[in-house]
């Protein structure tokens, strides 16, 4: 039965616990693949777009633009745009290769291993004090919400007394409810002013840090401007908090509520981390929408020019026809890529970075508490349903 288009759904959908699709985005991706919908904030009609062929067309045909978007007051999930002005997240090539450039030197070999260092020392940190403070203990408190935090701010040279302010207003720009939107625009222009401050101390005193490099690039063909570099790395600080801890929760949950999946992961956690990134619906809605620059025919269906058109990255991620079975987790699933990261000029430039936390956190849990398991049955474990992101409020464990 096709949903009327005068009474499109509301978007982000009803809240549900747990990891399953939201029953309306389930009836999109399989009744209604290219559908109108409606957000709460911003003007005019909006499209979504959930099946897996016609996210990856939308997200590489350059027919489709996010530079688009600059100006409009386009509809969205939030009360503020999540990406900032000049942002990574709103530029079209050749202006996003540019950034994308300076951002590719950051997540270079040699980097990554540092990296994959410095995430190894935090986790053992942090698993250290789980391990001191005995169970039972909350894994979220404990590992996924720290983890993400710590990490970007010691890359971008942060001092930790300043990170738990940035983690809150990184959060306020996540809010759903439009009560929050005072706290939106102050947390946004406070996060754009507290990069500004960053990039004159690094010039002034230097460091080793993300941010001194970008800051100080003696390549004029590499050089980003002020404005640039700000909404870069305001652009990293949004994306190294809570998408990592949502991840890291959801598949923490996943594996301690289901014994066969937890043997296959102590076994060889990296073979099944496609499968677990693929299954976790890690966030709620939808993210930075495009612009049609012309009339586009996407699924059967034509979006006309200017018009604005989201996709659910979530949604094609459980696309039947590239995933059978898709609403399960099959360790030994053929390797199709997912969506998780995004796809095209957009796939998340941070991914590298994301697979290491990932990696890294979930499996030297699993060395270290090899007992580790729920305190509470699975349907006790509470969820997030007041923000964007999808994941557990609290993971209660002994071990």
């Amino acid at each position: 039965m096709q949903m009327k288009e005068e009474h499109p759904p509301q978007c982000p959908f009803d809240h549900i616990d747990g990891q399953s699709l939201e029953p309306q985005l389930r009836h999109l991706l399989h009744d209604e693949p290219v559908a109108r919908v409606r957000l709460a904030y911003g003007e005019g009609p909006v499209w979504i777009v959930t099946r897996y062929e016609d996210v990856k067309l939308v997200t590489t045909d350059r027919r489709f633009s996010r530079a688009a978007l600059v100006g409009k007051d386009f509809p969205r999930i939030t009360p503020r745009p999540i990406a900032p002005p000049g942002s990574i997240f709103v530029l079209d090539p050749p202006e996003h290769g540019r950034m994308r450039t300076a951002l590719g030197r950051a997540f270079a070999p040699r980097s990554l291993d540092r990296m994959r260092e410095l995430t190894q020392m935090v986790v053992d940190e942090l698993l250290d004090d789980l391990e001191a403070a005995g169970g039972p203990a909350d894994l979220m408190a404990a590992l996924a919400a720290p983890l993400p935090t710590r990490v970007i701010s010691q890359i971008l040279g942060i001092p930790a007394h300043e990170r738990q302010w940035l983690k809150k207003q990184a959060a306020a720009l996540k809010m759903t409810d439009p009560s929050n939107q005072p706290l939106a625009t102050a947390a946004q222009k406070a996060l754009h002013d507290y990069v500004v401050s960053l990039l004159e101390r690094r010039r002034r005193e230097g460091g080793d840090d993300l941010v001194s490099s970008l800051a100080i690039t003696l390549d004029p063909a590499e050089r980003l401007t002020d404005g640039e570099l700000v909404s870069l790395i305001v652009s990293l600080i949004l994306t190294g908090h809570d998408n990592l801890t949502n991840e890291v929760g959801g598949i923490c949950y996943a594996l301690l509520t289901d014994p066969g999946l937890l043997d296959r992961a102590k076994e060889d956690l990296a073979e099944i981390l496609d499968e677990l990134i693929r299954y976790i619906p890690y966030r709620r809605g939808v993210g930075t929408p495009r612009v049609a620059l012309e009339d586009v025919t996407v699924g059967g269906r034509t979006i006309r020019a200017d018009e604005i058109v989201h996709v659910s990255y979530i949604a094609a991620n459980q696309d039947p026809d590239r995933f059978p079975g898709p609403d399960r987790i099959d360790p030994d699933r053929p390797r199709v890529p997912n969506l998780a990261f995004g796809w095209g000029t957009h796939r998340c430039p941070a991914e590298p970075l994301a697979r290491i936390e990932l990696l890294v956190a979930v499996r030297t849990l699993l060395q270290r508490f090899p007992n580790l398991r729920l305190a509470v049955p699975a349907h006790e474990v509470p969820w997030e349903s007041r923000n964007v992101n999808r994941l557990p409020l609290s993971l209660p464990v002994l071990w």
